[in-house]
């Protein structure tokens, strides 16, 4: 008799060190049969015994391996919050959503503006993680915080010509590594000093009002 499929679990791991992962996804991890998520996700759960699937660049071999686990408890890890540009989504689109559970986590937006003492309600959410935005300064004066996910060159120059444009109304705060014992916080008043800085791949980038931070 075929076992009937049960919800792939999409579990927010949040942004990196164990405290910050919530009870609910440390319990619905060591009860997985199956973990996904890439190498240092996994590692988190060295203790659990089960199969586990490694996610290293390509999706799609990865989520032909979930196909094939249909009947076994899927629990698939992923960085931050499950939804801020989170692999969750490209999950969820192939299976559907009838056919995932979801667990969200500690973003490392929400991270970073909570270093700050700052409410992020009404902050403009960028990712130029692997991507240019399509978004001019015109696009991005219109708000007070801009929380940009950095973590490459491309990123952080694509910020510094932001922050140029933008004007002197503007700072940069980097926010790098939050939570592991390398975490760095430094505000950065112009462009130039930006781009002499070298960033960790773990790099969020806020590009804020100098009011908000006097």
């Amino acid at each position: 008799m075929m076992q009937k499929a049960k919800p792939i679990i999409i579990a927010g791991c949040g942004p990196g060190h164990p405290d910050y992962v919530c009870p609910i996804v440390k319990k619905t991890a060591e009860e997985a049969e199956v973990l996904v998520g890439a190498p240092h996700l996994l590692d988190m759960f060295s203790h659990v015994r089960c199969e586990r699937i490694e996610v290293r660049g390509r999706m799609d071999p990865v989520l032909e391996q979930i196909e094939a686990m249909q009947g076994r408890q899927v629990c698939v890890l992923v960085s931050g919050d499950t939804g801020v540009y989170s692999l969750a989504q490209l999950v969820i689109g192939h299976f559907g959503r009838a056919n995932c559970r979801v667990l969200p986590g500690v973003s490392s937006v929400q991270l970073a503006f909570s270093r700050l003492a700052l409410g992020w309600s009404d902050a403009l959410l960028v990712s130029a993680h692997g991507r240019t935005p399509a978004l001019t300064y015109r696009d991005l004066y219109r708000h007070d915080k801009i929380a940009v996910l950095a973590g490459t060159n491309q990123a952080v120059s694509w910020c510094a010509e932001q922050l140029t444009s933008l004007g002197d109304d503007y700072l940069a705060v980097s926010c790098e590594d939050l939570t592991l014992p390398t975490e760095q916080v430094q505000i950065f008043s112009g462009a130039e000093e930006l781009m002499k800085k070298s960033f960790s791949t773990r790099t969020i980038l806020l590009l804020l009002k100098k009011e908000l931070l006097a």
